[in-house]
């Protein structure tokens, strides 16, 4: 248990050194590397705990090496200062949530699929960074970077229960396709778009009032931007979507 608790601390020292890879164009080739690197550590540990013929030896297995991250986290977190921490929790959060979890499901190993859960359970048990994290997967984040401009729109869709042509998803996607996908300036505005938006609603999701920030972005962002695409106020709408991922950049992913 000591070698794996060893590599389990030194996967998520690597894997938050990589935050600053979670990006469109170097997301994929990172956690598949990295997969690779530490694919021995939970092959072996899905081999013993298939060896192990007593439920409650697996089981006390599982929860033994779920708690080694928390665990760890917690320490690392014990003696940063307190400007500095809440910076620090956003990353630990997003290497769990985009990193870590997604690695032990990624597989469909049925007993790496137990720790994660697991996992999940006790980091938001023991309160590590204050924020919830929820079960992720590789296939669902990566696929996240082609959802575009309507990303942020899709996930504040989803927290109202709005299926995916509803009104609110379908204007912004005929804006996005009709206008700004039409100049080099709106592909490039798209583009760096397609970067930031599924880190800040992964960010947005750990928070415990995520559904109550929806709300916020509904009213504040997104019926004024559709008002602004429908009157033909093309510029004045990019503006302001612009701005809302800017605010929430700086609020979610910089602090």
């Amino acid at each position: 248990m000591e070698d794996t608790r060893k590599e389990l601390e030194a996967l998520f020292d690597e894997m938050l050194g990589n935050i600053k890879y979670f990006k469109k164009k170097s997301y994929q080739s990172v956690f598949e590397k990295s997969y690779e690197k530490y694919s021995r550590l939970f092959e072996n540990l899905q081999s013993y705990c298939e060896e192990l013929a007593e439920q409650k030896d697996r089981d006390e297995v599982i929860r033994d090496t779920a708690s080694v991250i928390p665990d760890y986290a917690i320490r690392k977190l014990k003696d940063i200062p307190k400007h500095k921490k809440a910076t620090l929790s956003i990353d630990y959060n997003m290497t769990m949530a985009v990193y870590i979890i997604p690695m032990f499901t990624y597989q469909g190993l049925p007993e790496n699929e137990r720790i994660a859960k697991q996992m999940v359970k006790l980091w938001n048990e023991k309160k590590v960074t204050g924020n919830n994290i929820q079960m992720s997967t590789y296939e669902k984040i990566e696929g996240g970077f082609k959802n575009r401009l309507c990303y942020i729109t899709t996930a504040v869709c989803d927290s109202q229960n709005k299926p995916d042509d509803c009104y609110e998803l379908t204007a912004l996607r005929n804006y996005r396709d009709q206008y700004l996908m039409k100049t080099e300036e709106g592909r490039q505005m798209v583009e760096e778009y397609y970067d930031i938006a599924p880190g800040i609603v992964l960010a947005i999701d750990m928070q415990q009032d995520s559904k109550r920030i929806y709300e916020g972005i509904y009213k504040e962002y997104l019926m004024p931007c559709i008002r602004y695409a429908e009157d033909g106020r093309n510029e004045e709408c990019k503006e302001l979507y612009m701005d809302m991922v800017y605010n929430l950049q700086k609020k979610y992913l910089d602090s």
